[in-house]
């Protein structure tokens, strides 16, 4: 499993389309921190002081990591089975190692990005938000298992491309939208997305968004265990 973890990790920053969004993550970080230090006066007299550099790397997050999760690990195991590599890992470790190692090895990617991200930002806050890297890595785990459950279900790489962008999409603007409607069948859609739990006073809430990725990999496993190598 930590094999396997390891070459996911390792594959992740070899990718072209991860040093852009890594990128991406770390220039919007520095340009906010700029941003936000021309109005830092501003911003202690609302009360966010300091907090507002790393509020604005959570915000991005929230926004705009389902697309960047999605991008990267939509063909996380579908494309083994089509170049059948799937064979050779199998004969090395258990499936269910392989699907926890893929899950675990996509992860730690994110979570030394948001850690570095939050390095960056420490010589305009002059402090390290250990709240906000913990927060961002509860949301991003959730994309981290939606897609990995995708690719384990659909074994077509290029439909879960789409599908995943598509999903990018949807779920930000619906979950968004669902925190102030009143529309039944929103506030219902609104529990199965991390959105609702990040927009409750207690922070507490916002770690029952880990049950869902625990949730995907389960199924993700279950799946597996059916499919023909």
């Amino acid at each position: 499993m930590l094999a396997v973890c390891f070459r996911e990790f390792k594959s992740l920053f070899k990718s072209i389309r991860s040093l852009i969004i890594i990128g991406v993550i770390f220039g919007v970080t520095l340009g906010a921190a700029k941003l936000v230090s021309s109005f830092q006066r501003q911003l202690q007299e609302l009360g966010l002081g300091d907090s507002a550099y790393a509020t604005g790397l959570l915000i991005l997050i929230l926004i705009a990591s389902p697309l960047f999760v999605s991008t990267l690990t939509h063909s996380t195991i579908n494309e083994e089975f089509k170049s059948r590599t799937i064979r050779f890992i199998a004969t090395k470790t258990s499936r269910e190692n392989i699907v926890i190692g893929k899950f675990l090895g996509n992860l730690f990617f994110w979570i030394v990005c948001l850690f570095v991200a939050l390095l960056l930002i420490i010589p305009f806050s002059k402090a390290f938000h250990v709240p906000e890297l913990m927060q961002s890595i509860v949301f991003v785990s959730y994309f981290v298992g939606l897609s990995l459950l995708l690719s384990t279900l659909i074994p077509k790489p290029g439909v879960t491309g789409f599908l995943g962008m598509a999903i990018a999409v949807v779920v930000p603007i619906l979950g968004l939208w669902s925190i102030a409607s009143e529309n039944i069948f929103l506030k219902i859609y609104s529990y199965i997305t991390p959105y609702y739990f990040f927009s409750q006073d207690n922070d507490l809430y916002i770690y029952i968004v880990l049950i869902f990725p625990i949730i995907f990999l389960a199924i993700s496993l279950f799946t597996i265990r059916k499919r023909d190598l």
